[in-house]
């Protein structure tokens, strides 16, 4: 009996994770093609039940029980909806732009409190940190389409930000950014930190999602420490 090294992946089944191990057997294309496919299911499914989570949980246990990249895909999520749903009854409603700006509001300062407790680990924190930058990004959006009193989800004000869908019926992420759709990779990335996210961020993913939505590239350049890398 051989031992064979194996790789644990799991499987979303009827909202629950069942284990789907990769094993490291056969010719190394087969296995790691495997392994990259077992890693993009795994994550899948684990975003799959984050969607469902975060209109339901608390936000520190939904921040801090899903993997960080995933919680922060999370917050995406509820803020997208949140603004969506706003726009889509501003008309009728005046008062809906303001409650989800107030709502994004209350949401930054419930993850500010947090970052106060001393039993954070490095790794919690970082989380936390990176989640507030994006999030303090989609709060200045909130205030600024209230501002310019956006009440219609199809105005180029909403339509130009990068907005984040589950969709149930194609199974995935998509992310959208004027009238350009990408899938989620779903790739595993850890916990990554997060540079401010710029005016000049924005208007660079618009220009970068319309060559893309085109199979043209881009190529940003400036100077060192301006943010090129992580846009």
């Amino acid at each position: 009996s051989s031992i064979l090294e194996c790789v644990k992946f799991v499987k979303e089944n009827d909202g629950v994770l069942d284990p789907n191990p990769v094993m490291a057997v056969g010719n190394i294309e087969t296995w790691l093609q495997a392994l990259v496919e077992g890693m993009q299911e795994s994550i899948r499914s684990i975003i799959k039940m984050a969607n469902e989570a975060v209109f339901e949980k608390e936000l520190e246990e939904f921040i801090f029980g899903f993997p960080a990249q995933i919680a922060l895909l999370g917050i995406q999520f509820l803020w997208t909806n949140d603004m969506q749903t706003a726009l889509t009854g501003a008309k009728k409603d005046k008062t809906m732009m303001l409650k989800a700006f107030k709502k994004q509001e209350t949401l930054l300062k419930e993850m500010i409190v947090i970052t106060t407790r001393p039993d954070l680990d490095k790794n919690d924190r970082k989380n936390l940190e990176t989640v507030i930058t994006v999030h303090v990004h989609q709060r200045d959006t909130s205030e600024e389409l209230l501002k310019k009193r956006v009440k219609d989800p199809a105005d180029f004000e909403w339509m130009k930000q990068c907005r984040f869908y589950w969709r149930n019926e194609l199974n995935t992420v998509i992310i959208s950014i004027c009238d350009v759709d990408f899938e989620y990779s779903y790739e595993y990335l850890g916990v990554k930190e997060r540079l401010v996210i710029t005016p000049l961020t924005d208007i660079c993913y618009v220009t970068l999602s319309q060559a893309l939505g085109m199979f043209l590239g881009g190529a940003p350049a400036g100077p060192a420490g301006t943010g090129k890398t992580e846009t």
